[in-house]
């Protein structure tokens, strides 16, 4: 097999520009796609700054999945500087807590989505 990466990772929205608002506006995002599709839906693809991996940014009526909270975690090399960014945000974050697979905390996006973020320690680097 020639499999690569993850390319992208689909999260319905309720509302395609406030969410890419919150992931470019406040997580530092690129917006990578953002157009009508010819079936009358929205494509929207965002992603971290270099990122190999994007979210795709889209609703029931254009995919067929269910609305409906999903989880994913992000990691960071900084988690006190990206706490502190996100809460001058306005974005409520949990408080950072050691775990044996470095530090993390949590928070969630405009529809209801958790997002992890981890400051990994070695175990938790693991292979890409």
């Amino acid at each position: 097999m020639t499999i690569t990466h993850v390319q992208f990772l689909t999260l319905p929205v309720a509302d395609h520009a406030r969410a890419r608002d919150f992931y470019v506006g406040k997580l530092g995002f690129e917006a990578l796609v953002d157009r009508r599709t010819p079936e009358g839906g929205h494509f929207v693809m965002v992603a971290p700054q270099g990122a190999q991996t994007g979210l795709v940014l889209t609703d029931q009526q254009v995919t067929g999945i269910e609305a409906g909270p999903r989880h994913f975690q992000l990691q960071t090399t900084d988690l006190d500087a990206d706490v502190a960014a996100l809460r001058a945000a306005g974005v409520e974050v949990a408080e950072p807590e050691d775990r044996p697979w470095g530090r993390a905390t949590s928070f969630h996006d405009v529809d209801g989505h958790g997002v992890g973020l981890l400051e990994a320690s070695d175990f938790g680097n693991w292979p890409r």
